[in-house]
């Protein structure tokens, strides 16, 4: 009996340790709390700081990769290093029939382009969804403004591949960090871009794609894009969420927490070996 009780223990910490618990509302959330550093080992000589929670999935042997400086994750179009966190530690994870999942970030944009009057914005994509390979969704862009102002800039959505599909519709300052929430709706391809909500009531961009359901969403992608020269933009990404409540995934990454940490939770799923081996002792 007691060995029974102690297997059923141990099956019910993986199973919450991987994200099986269904009642889960933020699966990943991260403040970029390491030292500065390259975020992954890249092609095995990156610093890592992050200790493998991001791995790369592409771009690894460019000279830009995904830097952390001062608790934020530096995105640059002139680098090309991709990389991504799984939305649970140590599995992957579907999205069921009729889901909605969120992920959340704060944002600064800054302009680092030589001739803001002359020169456009690179519209590039840098944060989305992905499955266990190259399957995409929700993609979010940086664009040039609505109204020709080389001071703005603004975001844009698109809900698979291809180039930008939406544009939000208010310009937005450089330098000034953002609230921006990404959804994803697995039964109809509906994607959803807000910036700066208060909750999921607040106003949105929207793209539906008729793309095949992307039913399994391993991780949260960042993305470099790599134009050559100089970059003309900086993106930094101050924390991020996923999860499948839009005011839970904006909660944390708003407010700075750690889902999971895999140090953690590493320790505590020995602590329970440890437990298990010791009743089955007695």
């Amino acid at each position: 009996m007691k060995k029974q009780l102690s297997l059923v223990l141990v099956a019910t910490a993986i199973v919450a340790m991987t994200g099986g618990i269904a009642s889960a509302t933020t699966f990943m959330s991260d403040t970029f709390s390491y030292a500065d550093g390259e975020l992954t080992s890249n092609d095995g000589t990156g610093d890592n700081v992050s200790g493998g929670a991001w791995r790369s999935h592409s771009g690894e042997t460019f000279d830009d990769n995904i830097d952390v400086i001062s608790g934020q994750a530096e995105l640059l179009n002139s680098g090309s290093e991709d990389a991504h966190r799984d939305a649970v530690f140590g599995g992957l994870q579907q999205i069921g029939a009729g889901e909605t999942w969120y992920y959340a970030a704060l944002v600064t944009v800054n302009d680092r382009r030589a001739d803001p009057n002359n020169e456009s914005l690179n519209n590039d994509y840098f944060i989305h969804f992905m499955d266990n390979g190259f399957g995409f969704r929700t993609r979010t862009w940086i664009d040039d403004p609505n109204v020709a102002d080389p001071t703005k800039f603004t975001f844009g959505l698109s809900a698979t591949s291809g180039s930008q599909a939406a544009k939000w519709a208010t310009d937005l300052d450089f330098g000034q960090e953002y609230k921006i929430v990404g959804s994803y709706a697995v039964s109809t391809g509906e994607t959803n871009l807000w910036v700066d909500p208060v909750d999921s009531s607040s106003t949105k961009i929207t793209h539906t794609d008729g793309a095949a359901a992307l039913t399994l969403i391993q991780a949260l992608g960042l993305r470099q894009d790599f134009v050559g020269g100089t970059p003309n933009n900086q993106i930094l990404v101050n924390s991020v969420a996923l999860g499948n409540d839009f005011d839970s995934v904006l909660m944390n990454a708003m407010n700075g927490s750690n889902i999971p940490e895999p140090t953690s939770l590493a320790m505590a799923f020995l602590a329970l070996v440890g437990i298990v081996g010791s009743r089955r002792s007695l």
